[in-house]
């Protein structure tokens, strides 16, 4: 995310989202009675021919509309905001609807009356674009999981089988393990930055070795470490160890992971945790508070209810932190009736 200007007098925000994470990270920032400023194609009714029934034509026109839906479309790399038109040149009517497609590297300004959380989730957003993409091999000897840990949830990018079988021979399965390799490397070789490959048994180093005789230039980027499941286990296993947060720095879906584990630990042993909106307003009301956890999907469903308690959570120093739903943390917590907190000190 690219933050090009703030103009505080006017609550606006200027700035590009670069991928698919930033705009993410937009579907929650922005919400309904938003105003949203870009420049987006429109169709204008052509009024020389009224004898010619057409449709008109499209022209890129810098449009505002009041945010009524807000919608994340992953597969299209786009995030769809529609609402009424405030903002538009003479010949288009102020009131009728429109739809702005919101895509990587569009400039986008938003107005709203801006929270610190929203402030902080744009600063972080624009600190994670200058990080590589987090890219996560799950292997043993007969099965690779390829991962790309992303900001909102993972991508399986691919599933690949070694052929090695104890119906081959030695050089059978020799051959069988070099292809199985090679087709790890082909599925990964389009990304910067570290690679990490993680799982039982002794596949990860042979996997290292075989790049260090043959991959040299991708050598200095890959990085081993054990696991003891393959699979989504074993990536769950990594996510929550904290492994790629010494790789890469801080990630958030591994921040996430951790801190609803820790909250889980706290509910087992009836420690330092509250969960559900009473037991958590109860705790607030003894300033008890140290983590506020909420998932994305509560956030946006109960915005304006839950204003005030995050308020309240920053008054005391406390943090706030809002999981997605799109991975298996978020979705633990989402069971959890979606907002809990880690607690200062315990409460009768």
């Amino acid at each position: 995310m690219k933050i090009i200007q703030e103009i505080p007098e006017r609550n606006i925000i200027k700035l590009i989202p670069e991928n698919l994470d930033d705009l993410w990270h937009l579907s929650h920032i922005i919400q309904p009675y938003n105003a949203i400023y870009a420049v987006t194609e429109r169709r204008t009714e052509d009024k020389g021919d009224k004898l010619r029934a057409d449709r008109g034509t499209k022209r890129r026109v810098f449009l505002g509309i009041k945010a009524e839906k807000i919608n994340f479309h992953e597969d299209f790399n786009r995030l769809r905001v529609s609402g009424k038109i405030i903002h538009a040149p003479d010949d288009i009517p102020i009131g009728s609807y429109h739809t702005i497609d919101i895509e990587p590297f569009l400039q986008v300004s938003v107005q709203k009356n801006w929270k610190k959380w929203d402030i902080e989730r744009l600063k972080e957003a624009e600190d994670s674009s200058k990080k590589p993409k987090v890219v996560v091999v799950i292997m043993d000897d007969s099965e690779a999981d390829i991962f790309l840990v992303r900001e909102f949830g993972i991508k399986e990018l691919a599933s690949i089988k070694s052929g090695v079988s104890k119906k081959l021979d030695y050089k059978q399965n020799e051959q069988a393990k070099f292809s199985y390799y090679s087709d790890i490397i082909n599925s990964i070789s389009e990304f910067e930055g570290k690679i990490l490959f993680a799982g039982p048994g002794f596949g990860r180093n042979n996997i290292q070795n075989y790049i260090s005789e043959k991959y040299k230039s991708l050598a200095p980027n890959v990085v081993v470490e054990s696991a003891n499941h393959t699979g989504k286990s074993g990536l769950s296993e990594i996510l929550k160890s904290g492994i790629i947060d010494k790789i890469y720095g801080e990630a958030r879906i591994s921040k996430e992971t951790q801190v609803v584990e820790k909250l889980l630990e706290e509910i087992s042993k009836k420690g330092l945790a509250a969960y559900g909106i009473e037991s958590v307003n109860n705790a607030m009301n003894f300033s008890a508070i140290d983590t506020l956890l909420l998932t994305d999907e509560y956030l946006r469903r109960n915005r304006r209810s839950v204003e005030n308690l995050m308020n309240s959570v920053e008054n005391i120093n406390g943090n706030i932190i809002i999981v997605s739903t799109e991975h298996d943390a978020g979705k633990q917590l989402k069971a959890l009736g979606g907002i809990s907190a880690l607690l200062r000190f315990p409460i009768e």
